[in-house]
């Protein structure tokens, strides 16, 4: 016969109260990364450019992973034309487990394919930036209003690109 563990008792004992606070918490995080896209959606003309076309994804069967696709408009010297080379990616507690609980992060990333991009970006990062463009960002939550949280984050977002765009100019 299995034996339950210590842990497993006390989460057996509080398993309703336990159930209805992670429905609660659930809808808590769908509802900023929901209200992320509709507003990286509603303001697209922010992340719009001669370089870039632009994709929002935002995982529907893993809630809380959200991603700007940029996509090469010209083959050049980093960029692979209709090729998304480039992300802006948001995730919460559900999809990564190296931050707190009440935060989101926001990445820069780059596929293998574009190794290029990313060493060129982040070199001219640190000298423009004193940063690397692919060093992440992490938002704290407003646990009384999601829609704030919301559009704290995707203010990163629109940030993230902004200095994109900038570098880009640079490299170009």
């Amino acid at each position: 016969m299995e034996r339950i563990s210590e842990a497993g008792v006390l989460y057996l004992n509080d398993y309703q109260i336990l159930t209805e606070a992670r429905k609660e918490v659930e809808r808590f995080l769908n509802a900023i990364v929901d209200e992320v896209y509709n507003i990286i959606v509603n303001e697209t003309d922010k992340i719009s450019s001669d370089n870039f076309s632009t994709n929002i994804w935002q995982n529907q069967t893993a809630k809380g992973h959200l991603e700007v696709q940029l996509i090469g408009l010209k083959e050049n010297s980093i960029f692979r034309k209709d090729k998304a080379d480039l992300y802006i990616v948001y995730k919460d507690i559900r999809n990564i487990d190296d931050i707190e609980p009440n935060s989101g992060k926001i990445t820069v990333w780059s596929p293998n394919v574009a190794s290029k991009l990313e060493k060129s970006l982040g070199s001219v990062s640190m000298k423009s930036l004193g940063e690397d463009i692919y060093q992440s960002t992490i938002v704290e939550f407003d646990l009384n209003n999601s829609m704030s949280t919301a559009e704290e984050i995707a203010r990163e977002i629109f940030n993230k690109y902004d200095l994109i765009e900038k570098l880009i100019t640079e490299i170009l």
